[in-house]
């Protein structure tokens, strides 16, 4: 299924959904504007970037069901992902404006309560998509404890005043890793119950969300102008390895004045390492996504598809201003 085609359905069972639940009608439209908005950015690269509301269907393709199985499925989990990244923007007070209307903080996060009541309609309506009983069972049981580990997640990185490097990388695997192996698993799940085959799609998935995640937070360093410090009340793993650097300096090397200069400077997450070491955890969560899936000797064409997936996240990149 072309991608143009797929979002088109993804959109028309949003309108759907809306159209069968009894809300007041600025509500709807507030929501559909938003959750298409989000949808038309996902593809604006497709031509270079795999839209990742798209890993549902390549996951079940690649197990042989067809894409059009997996509507409900990459829409309830697209629900999710838009609300939980507008939701941690709000928490984290960043939160801009955006296309769909006014971004204060009440109405956004009243309109994320409603996605994921939105989400769970969806659920509870695979049928549409000739989903039977059981797998529906699996997928939504799957759907609300990735949920709450989500939650769990966002509660330790909102809970935490300056989460060291081990923290860091838990909040990154409660959050985006989780919700990636959930998208992979759901979509693997409408065509096969075969645990075998499920755990490695959850672990490719876990990988590859986990990549998603440094690159995100390396990404915020292009945003950062040079003489900006704001970025140090991040709380993000560029920061956690440099305050790991900075500790294990001032334990060993406390009257290196150079070194004390060095992490002072402007380009602190350059010189100390920090973009390095990402960098190189990238690569290595790549290593293990793609073996995942070679342990499941897939067909060609979805194989390649997603390695490619796993190559474009996994890129070495320059994240300099």
């Amino acid at each position: 299924m072309l991608n143009e085609t797929f979002s088109s359905h993804l959109s028309i069972r949003l309108a759907y959904a809306l159209a069968k639940i009894d809300i007041a009608d600025d509500y709807r439209e507030r929501m559909l504007i938003l959750v298409s908005d989000n949808l038309s950015a996902q593809f604006d690269h497709a031509d270079t970037r795999t839209p990742f509301v798209l890993l549902p269907s390549l996951c079940c393709q690649a197990c042989g069901e067809p894409a059009e199985r997996t509507i409900g499925v990459s829409l309830a989990w697209f629900l999710l992902q838009v609300s939980a990244n507008l939701l941690d923007k709000v928490e984290d007070r960043e939160l801009t404006s955006i296309q769909s209307g006014p971004s204060d903080a009440s109405i956004i996060t009243n309109l994320t309560t409603g996605m994921i009541l939105v989400a769970q309609w969806i659920l509870n309506h695979l049928e549409l998509d000739h989903v039977d009983g059981g797998t529906a069972w699996d997928i939504q049981r799957a759907f609300h404890e990735t949920t709450l580990s989500v939650c769990s997640g966002q509660h330790l990185d909102l809970s935490a005043d300056a989460p060291d490097l081990s923290t860091c990388w838990q909040i990154a695997e409660a959050k985006s890793g989780a919700a990636f192996a959930l998208a992979c698993y759901a979509g693997a799940r409408l065509a096969t119950n075969r645990s075998d085959v499920l755990d490695a799609f959850f672990s490719f998935g876990r990988e590859l969300g986990t990549i998603v995640q440094i690159d995100d937070d390396l990404e915020d360093l292009a945003n950062i102008s040079e003489h900006c410090s704001s970025w140090r009340m991040k709380k993000t793993l560029v920061n956690a390895y440099l305050k790991f650097v900075e500790s294990s300096a001032s334990s060993t090397r406390q009257n290196d004045r150079a070194l004390s200069a060095t992490l002072n400077s402007s380009h602190e997450p350059i010189s100390s390492g920090s973009v390095l070491y990402l960098q190189l955890e990238k690569l290595k969560y790549a290593t293990l996504a793609e073996n995942a899936l070679k342990r499941l000797k897939l067909a060609g064409e979805f194989q390649h598809r997603l390695i490619s997936i796993i190559h474009h996240e996994s890129r070495l990149r320059n994240y300099a201003n």
